[in-house]
């Protein structure tokens, strides 16, 4: 995500000022720009302050320092914007086309200091469009029940919810168990059928879709984990709903099913609790755990305080953290303490020492490279935005 021209962490490249500010004091040498290029392949040199207003269009402002000009920041152009003498910087359209008004004091240099790879500008785009759903269903099968087979010209996903079921794709078997996701893709042709032991119960959702790559559907047994399964129930509820606009969420529900199945594919995804009672107790678990790091977030917590003090182990209370939140137990209270330093230098009644001693952080010198990393500005550049 892109922070603004008006964020904390573009004060060491520059300012903003609004309309009212006395911009046209600085306009002696003006350009008037038009872009629409995606990529650069180098930054421009500020041999004096930058002035520069968007007139037409979203702008992305690259801009580094001059110590390190391939360090690149991204900044969505926001109000009227001065870019400091010595920094390096230039402009992506991130609309089709944009206009910007350009001034300052001394002719502006155009140098271009050629970057080691240039940098391109990625569109947040979809690459999974749902065109429409054809038909869903819940079937309960027996056992020894056997479809012979058939191919079609669209997309069919199949989920076990119960039992065991096979399938053939092209003459390949898999078997699929409980939250198991399997996809046929148009034009493979695939049987389904049980064995004499186990009956099925599955959902079953045809759909017309376009995707840039059509593979990674292809020949995978997927698993549904936890997101994945909460999103389904999302969509089984739908079906049931004939409110306005009730199949415009069965799409947008099934596009996150079949984008996070993607993701799942290349990232660690959140297992299932085994049973609802264990769904329970984690949930209970983590609420007290979340509570007790929030109630003392000025001590200097520990793992292996929170370990002895839950009667967890720390391989559990580390699967507990990223199956639910997605990050590390360390991570996370190192972010509330930081979240709620920003709260106490906003407050200006503490030093920036004291804060750090009141978050538990042991010293001042470790507190500053926390926050810097965490949100790109150090505590005391922070804390001077504040003061009037």
């Amino acid at each position: 995500m892109f922070s603004k021209t008006t964020s904390n962490n573009f004060k060491k490249y520059g300012q903003t000022f609004r309309e009212s500010s006395p911009r046209k004091s600085h306009k002696r040498n003006n350009q008037l720009i038009v872009i629409d290029n995606k990529t650069i392949d180098g930054l421009l040199y500020a041999n004096d302050d930058i002035y520069f207003r968007v007139e037409e269009g979203i702008v992305l402002l690259l801009i580094a320092n001059e110590s390190d000009f391939n360090s690149i920041e991204a900044f969505v152009a926001h109000q009227v914007v001065q870019i400091y003498k010595g920094r390096y910087y230039n402009f992506i359209s991130i609309t089709n086309r944009a206009k910007m008004e350009l001034s300052s004091l001394k002719s502006i240099d155009q140098k271009l200091h050629t970057l080691e790879k240039p940098y391109i500008y990625k569109p947040i785009t979809s690459d999974v469009f749902i065109d429409e759903i054809y038909s869903y269903y819940y079937v309960v099968r027996s056992t020894n029940y056997y479809f012979p087979g058939e191919t079609h010209d669209y997309f069919e996903l199949t989920m076990v919810d119960n039992g065991v079921l096979y399938t053939k794709i092209d003459g390949k078997r898999y078997t699929l168990h409980k939250n198991d996701i399997i996809i046929y893709a148009p034009k493979q042709f695939h049987t389904q059928y049980t064995d004499d032991e186990n009956s099925c119960s599955y959902l079953t959702i045809v759909f017309d879709m376009r995707v840039n790559d059509m593979e990674p559907f292809k020949n995978n047994v997927f698993r549904a984990d936890r997101e994945i399964y909460n999103v389904i129930e999302e969509f089984i509820k739908g079906t049931k709903d004939k409110e306005k606009y009730y199949h415009d969420l069965l799409v947008v529900n099934l596009q996150k099913i079949i984008i996070s199945l993607l993701r799942n594919k290349y990232n660690d995804s959140h297992p299932l609790a085994t049973t609802p009672m264990q769904q329970k107790f984690e949930s209970e678990l983590l609420d007290g755990i979340l509570n007790y790091i929030n109630e003392n977030i000025y001590s200097p917590l520990t793992i292996e305080e929170l370990c002895k003090r839950f009667s967890v182990s720390r391989s559990s209370l580390q699967v507990l953290f990223k199956k639910n939140l997605n990050v590390a137990p360390k991570q996370y209270i190192s972010t509330v303490k930081l979240e709620y330093s920003k709260k106490l230098i906003k407050e200006s009644k503490y030093t920036i020492s004291e804060i750090a001693a009141i978050c538990g952080f042991n010293s001042i010198h470790y507190f500053s490279r926390k926050f810097k990393k965490e949100f790109g500005i150090a505590p005391i550049v922070y804390a001077k935005s504040f003061i009037s």
